[in-house]
C-alpha cells in the first residue's frame, strides 16, 4: 500500500478524485481516504510539524504499515524554482533542530531533484541565491515520524513550487489543486512504480513464494539463502528484472536442481546473471 500524506486538503483534492478515494469514517482525528483495491490511503495531517508527526505516527500505527509498502508526502513548498515545477527531495534539513535526513532515492523518476528546509512557520522570503532549495513546514516531521514504520528507500517526499515566500497570500486552494492536476500523470506513474516494487518486494521477503521457491529448489543451506535473500532484495530495489532472469533459469532446466552441489553452481550463475 502507498500512503500520502499531504498538509492541506486542496493538495489531497485531485488524488482522491483520481484514485476514486472514499473517506474512512471511522478516523475522527484526520481526514482519511481510502481505497482497498487501488492500494491507495490518503491523509490530510493539518499544516505544521506536529500535525504532520502525529499524523503520520497515528494513521501508520492503525492500518499496519508492512515493509512492502511505501510513504509519499505530497505537497506545495515555497522556492525559486519554476512555479508549478514537481521535484523529489533527496535530502531534508530540520532548520529548528539543525538535523539532515536523506530519503534514499533508487526508483525511476521524471523529477528534479533536490533539498528541502522544513521551517516553523511560514517563510517570508526565498534568498535569491538559493537555486532550487525549498522551503516547507512538513518534511521534516513527516520523515522523523515514518522512519518508525518504513525504510529509508520507502519514503518520498514530492514538492511542487506555489510561490517564492512573498506571494503566499496571493496562492488559493484551487491554484494549488490546479498544480497537482497539471502534474498528475507524472506522480501517479511514479506512485505506481512504486507499487510495482512493492508487489515484486513482498514476493522475495523470506515469506514471499518466489523466495521460498528458490530456496527448494536451489537447495539452500541457511548461508546461502541469506544471501539470496539479498540478492533479490538488491534486484527489486535496483529495478532489476529478476523474475525473466529466474524465468530463463527455470525454461533452460538450469533449475529445478538435483541437490546442493548442483544448487551451488546454478547459484553462482543467477548472481552472474543478475548483476
Amino acid at each position: 500500500m502507498v500512503y500520502i500524506f499531504t498538509a492541506m486538503y486542496c493538495e489531497a483534492h485531485a488524488f482522491i478524485d483520481f484514485f476514486h478515494l472514499k473517506k474512512d469514517t471511522s478516523q475522527t482525528r484526520f481526514q482519511v481516504f481510502y481505497n482497498e483495491k487501488e492500494q491507495i490511503l490518503l491523509t490530510v495531517t493539518g499544516t505544521g510539524m506536529l500535525a504532520a508527526s502525529v499524523a503520520v505516527s497515528s494513521i501508520c500505527t492503525a492500518y499496519g504499515a508492512k515493509g512492502e509498502d511505501f510513504l509519499v508526502n505530497l505537497g506545495c513548498a515555497a522556492g525559486r524554482g519554476e512555479k508549478n515545477q514537481i521535484f523529489l527531495c533527496h535530502k531534508i534539513s530540520d532548520t529548528t533542530t539543525n538535523q539532515t535526513f536523506y530519503p534514499d532515492v533508487l526508483y525511476r523518476h521524471p523529477f528534479l531533484e533536490t533539498e528541502i528546509m522544513t521551517v516553523a512557520k511560514p517563510l517570508k522570503k526565498v534568498k535569491k541565491n538559493e537555486g532550487n532549495i525549498l522551503y516547507d513546514m512538513e518534511a521534516s516531521a513527516v520523515y522523523q515520524a515514518g522512519i518508525y514504520f518504513f525504510g529509508t528507500h520507502q519514503m518520498s517526499f514530492l514538492k511542487a513550487v506555489s510561490d517564492s515566500g512573498t506571494d503566499l497570500s496571493h496562492v488559493t486552494p484551487k491554484e494549488v489543486e490546479q498544480i497537482f492536476c497539471l502534474n498528475m500523470e507524472s506522480i501517479v506513474d511514479y506512485i505506481k512504480r512504486l507499487q510495482k516494487a512493492g508487489r515484486a518486494q513482498k514476493r522475495v521477503e523470506p515469506d514471499g513464494n518466489l523466495f521460498g521457491k528458490l530456496c527448494r529448489d536451489l537447495h539452500c543451506s541457511k548461508a546461502m539463502a541469506d544471501t539470496l535473500f539479498f540478492y533479490l532484495r538488491y534486484c527489486v530495489l535496483a529495478d532489476i528484472d529478476v523474475f525473466s532472469v529466474v524465468s530463463e533459469l527455470y525454461k533452460t532446466h538450469r533449475l529445478p536442481c538435483k541437490d546442493k552441489r548442483e544448487g551451488k553452481v546454478c547459484f553462482e550463475e543467477l548472481k552472474r546473471r543478475l548483476l
